[in-house]
């Protein structure tokens, strides 16, 4: 009878193991899905006469949106891209909000690499940024 007991309790012992052991498999993690370079969604925010970032990254050809986010109060303020700092070839210009307003502001990035630039039309000399496209 003991050796009965045994059995029967190595048979359970044995299920139990396989039960624990079918618990503990893990599977093969799916792979993170990598940003899509179908579009890019920023937000920038103006305050005390400064945009927060100088630098705004894109993908080349991106479909670019940006939450613009003007937290001066009665003071005007936009985001426009050019070419260079010259300022003489749009790429775009996002229209003028007179804080404190948000705006969206959404355009084609250049499907050409390369370093940009922004700036608050209003405010060219101070609020001024890199317009990175990858």
């Amino acid at each position: 009878m003991l050796h009965r007991r045994s059995f029967s309790a190595l048979i359970v012992m044995a299920i139990l193991v396989m039960l624990f052991a079918g618990c503990a498999y893990k599977a093969t993690p799916s792979p993170t899905p990598s940003p899509s370079t179908g579009g890019n969604t920023i937000t920038v925010t103006a305050v005390g006469m400064a945009f927060d970032t100088s630098t705004i990254t894109v993908s080349a050809g991106a479909h670019v949106t940006i939450t613009f986010i003007n937290n001066d109060n009665g003071i005007p303020h936009n985001i426009a891209f050019y070419t260079s700092s010259s300022a003489t070839t749009v790429i775009y210009k996002g229209k003028t909000t007179t804080g404190v307003a948000t705006i969206t502001y959404t355009f084609d990035a250049p499907t050409t690499q390369g370093t940009y630039f922004f700036r608050c039309d209003v405010h060219p000399n101070t609020m001024t940024g890199e317009f990175i496209v990858k």
